[in-house]
């Protein structure tokens, strides 16, 4: 891996076009090689809701390239070539690599609120302004929040076969039913389900919105990681049909996540496998193990029982 830099702003990133003018110019640049170097570095995060992922990952090392200034110049053209001659297949790449990124983003997300309910949230009319529907979202969210304060959320879209956009999802604490105050004045209990759709068609008005819901059961449980992984597959679609600079996904709410904790430098994959291992509680249990072809990354997920997190995280009943 070969990366060039500017003497004078050494951290600014520059295409290979942008490197070759500024070199022509007379602008010093220095080229590095990357390589990958011994041992492994350890992070462990804490998502909250007795989830942790922790990664280990071989550090890089740099060292300085002694190129002379043609040498420079021919592999700045050659990597100019490069780009024009695979343009759709360097797209692709760059696509792949954010969108693996926002799936990350969107997991950690959905296990830090303890996701535990699905919401999709769909048109009758064939709504295919993703601008306009963005801003339906954001009203839904806005109007939802007046019984429940604290809700929060992560949304995806998703265009059907004939093209409409819909929504998916995911949120957590829901309750059953809202307390809200009849022409009496006396309290009464609302279904919620029946005003989450009621406020979704207040927003949609003539073009008809819907709300189908999927809860947690006592027999069938999604637990937040399972959500995460329906609504992060999503995310890829996005990016192969969305829009170009547009957000592939939406969050909702004040998300408290603690940065990931480095644990430190281990001269070996099995001193790091180990370390890793120790970070797991007792109450915990491994759900994902991976480790690179090349063993110099992994990754382990681990999370608590779905009976200990169901005492660890209870429903709160919330009144409107």
């Amino acid at each position: 891996m070969i990366r060039i830099v500017s003497e004078t702003n050494p951290t600014a990133r520059h295409t290979p076009a942008e490197l070759l003018q500024m070199h022509r110019q007379g602008i010093p640049l220095v080229p590095f090689e990357g390589k990958t170097g011994d041992g492994i570095n350890l992070k462990a995060h804490d998502l909250g809701h007795g989830y942790t992922e922790i990664t280990g990952s071989a550090p890089t090392v740099w060292e300085e390239l002694d190129w002379s200034s043609m040498v420079l110049e021919h592999y700045l053209e050659a990597a100019v070539q490069h780009r024009e001659e695979n343009a759709d297949e360097l797209r692709e790449k760059a696509l792949t690599i954010a969108a693996n990124r926002a799936k990350v983003k969107v997991r950690k997300l959905c296990k830090a609120m303890g996701a535990d309910t699905l919401l999709t949230l769909t048109y009758w009319a064939n709504e295919t302004d993703l601008q306009r529907s963005k801003k339906d979202l954001k009203e839904f969210v806005r109007r939802l929040r007046r019984v429940m304060p604290e809700f929060r959320a992560v949304a995806v879209y998703e265009h059907q076969a004939r093209g409409a956009l819909h929504w998916h999802m995911a949120t957590a604490n829901i309750p059953a039913t809202f307390t809200r105050t009849a022409d009496n004045g006396q309290p009464c209990k609302v279904k919620s389900f029946d005003v989450i759709r009621a406020i979704w068609r207040s927003v949609t008005k003539e073009r008809k919105g819907n709300i189908d819901i999927a809860r947690r059961k006592a027999n069938s449980r999604k637990s937040p990681a399972q959500i995460a992984s329906y609504i992060a597959k999503y995310i890829v679609k996005a990016f192969r049909d969305g829009q170009a600079f547009s957000n592939r996904y939406s969050a909702f709410g004040d998300f408290d996540i603690p940065q990931p904790v480095s644990m430190g430098y281990y001269p070996s994959l099995r001193d790091a496998w180990a370390a890793a291992y120790g970070c797991v509680l007792d109450a915990q249990q491994v759900v994902l193990e991976r480790l690179s072809h090349f063993k110099d990354w992994f990754v382990l997920h681990a999370e608590m029982p779905k009976k200990a997190r169901s005492r660890l995280v209870p429903l709160e009943v919330v009144h409107a």
